[in-house]
């Protein structure tokens, strides 16, 4: 009986300090074949839900461009490519203009990026795509080769990125001729 009392005292402490009670289980007793049930309320210890700072909002843009006949004709230099249909933009960073998206917060992102070339582009081509603030071949650059029916290249990297920094998906088709782009996509994703 006087742990029973005790432990009240304590979970009546604890809810009064601003914790959250639930109720977690039971408390059975069997004397003399009559069983006694009583249930027991169980502090979760830690701050009032107003004390506990909300969690801060993440960057988040997905943006993308379809076009069977042709977003852009690359050939030779590189290209930015211009995305027309914002699907998510939660900081509101893209700018129509310059096809770019300007980081909000300095921090670590998700980028993924995607290009495809038009049905049938001559094979042996190289082509890439990359995402970044300058459109140059580097390290985030990456290229491959058209093999002749159905082209695509995808790009995913995590990069540390500084608040202000415009970014652009960009291409490069090694072509002397133009070869269409008919889709491409961006998403960059802030992460935690």
């Amino acid at each position: 009986m006087y742990k029973l009392k005790f432990l009240a005292v304590i979970l009546f402490a604890s809810t009064l300090a601003g914790a959250q009670s639930v109720t977690v289980g039971t408390l059975s007793s069997v004397q003399d074949g009559t069983t006694t049930t009583i249930t027991v309320p169980v502090s979760i210890a830690g701050p009032p839900a107003s004390a506990v700072p909300a969690a801060r909002a993440l960057a988040s843009l997905v943006v993308n461009a379809t076009n069977t006949s042709g977003i852009l004709n690359g050939s030779n230099t590189f290209t930015t490519i211009p995305l027309n249909n914002v699907v998510t933009d939660t900081a509101s960073g893209w700018n129509w203009t310059t096809n770019s998206y300007a980081i909000p917060t300095t921090g670590t992102y998700l980028i993924v990026s995607h290009v495809r070339l038009v049905d049938g582009a001559p094979a042996g081509v190289s082509y890439g795509q990359g995402v970044d603030s300058i459109n140059a071949d580097s390290p985030s650059f990456l290229w491959a080769t058209t093999n002749g029916t159905r082209n695509v290249v995808m790009n995913t990297r995590i990069v540390q990125l500084t608040a202000g920094t415009a970014v652009r998906l960009f291409t490069y088709i090694d072509s002397p001729s133009p070869v269409r782009v008919i889709g491409a996509s961006l998403s960059i994703q802030q992460l935690p």
